[in-house]
């Protein structure tokens, strides 16, 4: 057939393959615009344009998805598939540069135009050319069935090169390059550069697959060399205790472990002297056997029991919590006279009393109380942290039978602590929680009952384990949230948060000193006045502990530190520098203040009253406001109040309404009326009954138009009697009042047996006064009596009031 060189004729889209002229390519046809097309070109004289697609997984290719230079193809065969599949067989003729791509629906057709073939001006300079040749067909034995070097030579130039190219394996748009290139000397060129790419791949390939043979045969030697030398070993009847098994052995009976461990572990090497050294089994019993051995059976730390020096290692650690340290000094007195009692001969009885949990709100000191104490003992310190285990395997390890099983985290401390006796922190337990996998807190009352944990058993080791002489500490933020049976094994101690007083000593003894080494300031005779100190902990951090205080300080000399070598740059460009920190500087050192105290209102508005709650983080002063509106008797509740404080209001009106005509109030006086009573800060959650007498003394101010004290806080749960209840968080709550500078404090009677706790400065400059019935509480908290109304006549209030100092 005449083919003209400007022709329009059906074009196919190929995927992941270049056709040069010349080569004969077979493929595959199934979408449903080709298979048309195909059927186009048979009709039209078997000639078709084939144009390869830039990205093969576009389905319906357009213009732009082609490469322009493709090539014209004369249809050779066609053979039908199933599910309306077609393989053809075509041969390249020409190539072709796309003019006009024209997608008709089903059918597909392109007007292009054939480019030149230029002729070859001879074979000098191909000698380059055909060695490169003669490379890639020894190192390709399926193109060298295909084609010959004498058969290169015999071909024109450029058919020479188009021939190559084809069997060439490369990627598309490396192949489509030399496609692309009209001029001999170019296509030439690109050629040889893909030929060069291949053989540096092969030489990779050679390379990797030399060494890959030779690892293999070196393995495959030493294992006939490992299986022969076990078989001569098994014939003479003897062991090489250099070898592993002769190793772990010997380590097994070193180990000093019980007859239970040491029987599993002679069991599960008899088993690993079984089995291939090369196998996954031997491997778990391998991992199995050190573990039993690492494990300290017999080690122990010498302990330090002098009451004096471990006084004076609490005493240089922290600061204040006398009677926190005293109760740890009590609590090491026992343990110094179980060991004498038992003798130098006996070994050091386990501790059978309670376990001491420290509660207290974070960096009050509860961790590094624990370390003291370790460091008093001259023991070592491991610490479990258990906040968000949910998993009981955490505790106990997992069974061998899982892959990748490990021991839980008791067994894997006590294998670093390397004593039998560390002190073991069971950090964070009140944060512990659980799901399908199991109640980590129910697998920890075996760690911590004396009676159970002489033989403790994890799932990993599947033998006893003797935890009877590790002396067990943990810490808890909230009491409320340990689990009852683990609290019922436990002596809480409370530990509150710091005064100012105990702060500003923490700060200079501990703090300062800590900062200064870790901002590498310590030789710059950097010193905090007081002045600043108590502004720094009274307007800059609002916590029970000390850790905002500590990162308060250390910006501090993290900018004295910048100025002192770039005097012109930051926020004290041009200063001299000065080691002494001022309060006056503060606020340019650190920015305004962050904490700003509720000052004292001189002017007293009815229905305002203070209030004194407990946060984890200790107490804080709870503002209650009141107000009435024009209404039919709703109390409206704001501020986010939890279900209890708000069934206290709901007891505080009723108490109100009860004795309405004492305070001076019509017997109807709900009727007209809505009262309002919110609790600023509304996005923080608040709940409890200890607001009780606040709401009612709020109700009744902005009822009877009586201001309440503003200098004055209060705490107390309501009944509907008036009688008030005793409440919890009393040393936190009288704390935070006096910080904020309130002057007197209502506290409920019962709780005068928690005065004692709260430190003497504060009970001194507090007026605190103990109320038994509402009644005192009016008396006390308003700036006046109610007046009765005249059907009532006035009743004096019980004197049950107490006031201490």
């Amino acid at each position: 057939m005449s083919v003209p060189k400007t022709l329009t004729l059906p074009a196919i889209p190929i995927r992941d393959l270049v056709l040069f002229p010349g080569a004969r390519v077979p493929f595959v046809v199934g979408r449903r615009g080709s298979v048309r097309t195909l059927e186009l070109a048979i009709k039209a004289g078997d000639h078709l344009l084939m144009l390869t697609q830039k990205d093969p997984r576009q389905e319906s290719p357009k213009s732009e998805d082609l490469f322009e230079v493709g090539t014209l193809a004369l249809v050779e065969s066609v053979i039908a598939l199933p599910k309306d599949y077609y393989k053809v067989g075509v041969k390249g003729v020409a190539r072709v540069r796309l003019r006009k791509y024209l997608d008709e629906g089903e059918v597909i057709q392109a007007e292009a135009y054939m480019l030149p073939e230029p002729a070859a001006t001879g074979q000098e300079g191909l000698a380059p050319f055909h060695a490169a040749v003669e490379g890639f067909l020894g190192r390709n034995p399926d193109a060298s069935r295909l084609l010959s070097l004498d058969q290169i030579r015999e071909l024109p130039l450029g058919k020479a090169i188009d021939t190559v190219a084809g069997l060439v394996p490369a990627e598309v748009r490396q192949k489509q390059h030399v496609l692309e290139q009209v001029d001999l000397n170019s296509r030439l060129q690109s050629l040889l550069e893909l030929l060069e790419v291949d053989t540096t791949r092969s030489e990779v390939d050679r390379t990797l697959e030399e060494k890959t043979r030779q690892r293999l045969d070196q393995d495959h030697k030493q294992y006939v060399l490992n299986e022969k030398m076990r078989v001569i070993q098994q014939e003479l009847g003897k062991k090489d205790e250099k070898d592993e098994s002769g190793r772990l052995r010997a380590a097994i009976e070193e180990a000093g472990m019980t007859e239970e461990a040491k029987g599993k572990a002679l069991e599960e090497l008899e088993r690993l002297e079984a089995m291939p050294p090369q196998s996954a089994e031997a491997t778990v019993s391998r991992t199995y056997i050190e573990w039993l051995i690492a494990l300290p059976w017999k080690a122990m730390a010498d302990e330090r029991l002098d009451l004096t020096e471990a006084e004076k290692v609490l005493d240089e650690d922290h600061a204040g919590l006398e009677k926190i340290k005293a109760r740890i000094l009590e609590h090491l007195a026992v343990m110094k006279r179980l060991k004498d009692e038992a003798g130098e001969a006996g070994e050091t009885r386990a501790l059978r009393g309670p376990i001491l949990c420290l509660v207290g709100p974070p960096g009050v000191g509860k961790t590094s109380l624990a370390r003291s104490i370790a460091r008093a003992l001259n023991r070592p310190f491991v610490r479990l942290s258990l906040g968000g285990v949910r998993d009981e395997a955490e505790i106990r390890g997992h069974r061998r039978t899982y892959i990748g099983s490990m021991p839980g985290r008791i067994i894997s401390l006590m294998k670093k602590a390397k004593v039998r006796n560390p002190l073991m922190l069971l950090d964070e337990i009140d944060k512990m929680a659980h799901d399908y996998r199991g109640d980590p807190s129910s697998a920890l009352l075996e760690v911590l009952d004396p009676e159970q944990n002489s033989a403790f058993q994890d799932h990993y080791l599947d033998v006893g384990y003797d935890l009877s002489q590790v002396l067990f500490l943990a810490t808890a933020n909230v009491r409320h949230q340990i689990p009852e049976p683990l609290e019922d094994r436990l002596e809480v101690l409370d530990l509150s948060g710091y005064t100012l007083r105990e702060k500003l000593a923490i700060a200079e003894a501990h703090l300062i000193p800590r900062a200064l080494e870790a901002t590498g300031m310590k030789g710059m005779a950097v010193k905090f006045e007081k002045a600043a100190l108590e502004k720094l902990i009274q307007h800059y951090t609002r916590e029970a502990g000390v850790r905002q205080l500590e990162r308060e300080l250390s910006n501090v000399l993290r900018k004295l530190a910048r100025h002192s070598l770039q005097p012109h740059k930051g926020d004290m460009a041009g200063e001299a520098f000065n080691p002494v920190v001022t309060a006056e500087r503060l606020p340019k050192l650190l920015g305004p203040e962050k904490v700003l105290d509720p000052k004292l209102d001189e002017h007293a508005v009815p229905g305002v009253v203070n209030g004194l709650a407990w946060t984890p983080t200790g107490g804080d002063l709870l503002t209650i406001e009141a107000s009435v509106l024009p209404g039919k008797g709703v109390l409206k509740l704001t501020g986010k109040l939890g279900e209890v404080m708000q069934e206290s209001a709901n007891i505080a009106l009723s108490f109100v309404r009860a004795r309405a005509e004492r305070l001076g109030l019509a017997p109807d006086f709900l009727e007209k009326v809505d009262i309002h009573l919110h609790v600023p800060e509304g996005a923080i959650p608040k709940d409890g009954p200890s607001a009780g007498i606040t709401l009612a003394t709020a109700l009744i101010s902005v009822l009877t138009g009586i201001p309440a004290r503003p200098d004055m806080a209060m705490t107390g749960e309501l009944t509907l009697r008036g009688m008030v209840l005793p409440i919890g968080g009393v040393k936190e709550k009288l704390l935070a009042a006096h910080h904020m500078g309130r002057k007197a404090v209502l506290l409920p009677a019962e709780n005068a047996r928690h005065l004692e706790e709260v430190p003497a400065e504060v009970r001194e400059q507090l007026s605190i006064h103990l109320v038994g019935h509402m009644d005192e509480v009016i008396e006390l908290a308003l700036t006046r009596r109610p007046t009765p109304r005249a059907s009532e006549p006035a009743k004096p209030a019980p004197d049950q009031s107490q006031t201490a100092q």
